[in-house]
């Protein structure tokens, strides 16, 4: 084994507490001054503060305007499948109409045909 792998181990070998350790360290908890628990985010202090106020104002109205946007693009979407059904009943309806109109036209030329003959 090298030096260098024998001062990490003996680093990092178990070693028994100090008597009175536990003691010290409670001792000195007890000096620290206590401090209050404050909140992390003081609404006063915000609203003090102008700059503040006015990111937090763009802030709510960015948010506010891209749910809008969001919003009038669904409603625009919506319209225009809406639309889409609508245009693709439309041309059925006349496919059909149309097909009947032609099938007419069939018969009625067929029946002139044969009585010309």
């Amino acid at each position: 084994m090298n030096p260098w792998e024998e001062s990490l181990r003996e680093a990092l070998r178990r070693k028994d507490v100090p008597p009175g350790f536990t003691n010290r360290v409670l001792a000195r908890i007890r000096e620290l001054p206590v401090r209050e628990k404050r909140p992390w985010f003081r609404f006063r202090a915000f609203i003090a503060r102008p700059a503040l106020r006015w990111a937090a104002a763009v802030l709510c109205l960015a948010i506010a305007g891209s749910v809008a946007y969001r919003e009038q693009q669904q409603r625009q979407r919506q319209q225009g499948e809406l639309a889409r059904m609508q245009v693709k009943q439309a041309l059925h309806i006349a496919s059909v109409k149309l097909n009947a109109a032609r099938k007419m036209v069939r018969e009625v030329n067929r029946g002139t045909a044969q009585s010309r003959l």
